[in-house]
C-alpha cells in the first residue's frame, strides 16, 4: 500500500474542491443570485414537458430516490457487507450515509428554500435545497461505485456496474425537476453535497484502512 505523506494529502483534495463548489452554490441559492434563477429556468425549459410517457417515468422512477427506499437500500448493503466480513466497508457505508443526510437536513432548514410554486407531479414536503433524492442517490451509488472498483475482480462486470450507478443518481436528479418538486439547483447541490461526504468517507476509510 501507498504510505508516503504526498499520497495522504492528495486523497482528501478531491473532498476539499467539491466542500468549497457546495459552499458558494449554496450560498449563491441561499441569496437568490441571478445566476441561479436563470440556471434554473434554462433547465426547466429544456427537461420539463407534458409527454404522457415521460410523466409516467418521472412519477415511477423518482419513488427510488425517496428516503425510506435509500435508508432500505443502505440497511441491506451494510448486511451484505456484514455477511462476508466486510467491517470497514460496512463502517464506510453507514458512515457516510448518516453522514450525507444529517448535513442535508440541516442544510435544508438552514437555507430554508420554498419548493416550486407550480402543480407538483408527486407528494413533497419539506424545504427545497439541497434535493434529498439527490444527496442520498448521490452517496449511496457513489457508494456502490466506490465498493465495485475495491472488491469486483471482473474488469468487465465492473465497467457495466459503474455505469449503471452512475445512470440511478442522474435519472433520480432529472425526475425531481421533472416532476416540479425541485429546481435543478437544488439537484446539483445534492450531488455537491452528496459527492463531498462521498469523498470525505473514503478519504477515512482511505487512511484508517486501505492505506494500512
Amino acid at each position: 500500500m501507498i504510505t508516503d505523506n504526498r499520497s495522504r494529502k492528495d486523497s482528501i483534495i478531491p473532498a476539499t474542491i467539491f466542500l468549497v463548489l457546495y459552499a458558494i452554490w449554496a450560498m449563491l441559492v441561499a441569496s437568490g443570485n441571478q445566476f441561479i434563477y436563470q440556471f434554473d429556468q434554462n433547465i426547466i425549459e429544456l427537461i420539463c414537458n407534458n409527454n404522457p410517457v415521460n410523466i409516467k417515468f418521472a412519477t415511477t422512477f423518482t419513488v427510488l430516490g425517496n428516503t425510506s427506499v435509500i435508508t432500505i437500500e443502505t440497511i441491506i448493503l451494510c448486511i451484505v457487507l456484514i455477511i462476508f466480513k466486510k467491517y470497514a466497508y460496512m463502517f464506510f457505508t453507514a458512515g457516510t450515509m448518516i453522514a450525507a443526510n444529517g448535513y442535508n437536513w440541516i442544510s435544508k432548514h438552514a437555507i430554508a428554500r420554498h419548493r416550486p410554486f407550480v402543480h407538483h407531479l408527486v407528494e413533497a414536503h419539506g424545504y427545497s435545497f439541497p434535493s434529498g433524492h439527490s444527496v442520498g442517490s448521490a452517496t449511496l451509488f457513489g457508494i456502490l461505485i466506490i465498493l465495485t472498483i475495491l472488491l469486483i475482480k471482473n474488469k468487465p462486470l465492473k465497467v457495466v456496474l459503474c455505469i449503471v450507478w452512475v445512470c440511478f443518481p442522474l435519472l433520480i436528479g432529472y425526475t425531481r425537476i421533472f416532476d416540479h418538486v425541485h429546481y435543478p439547483s437544488d439537484v446539483l447541490g445534492g450531488f455537491l453535497e452528496g459527492i463531498t461526504f462521498l469523498l470525505i468517507g473514503y478519504s477515512f476509510l482511505y487512511h484508517y484502512y486501505l492505506e494500512n
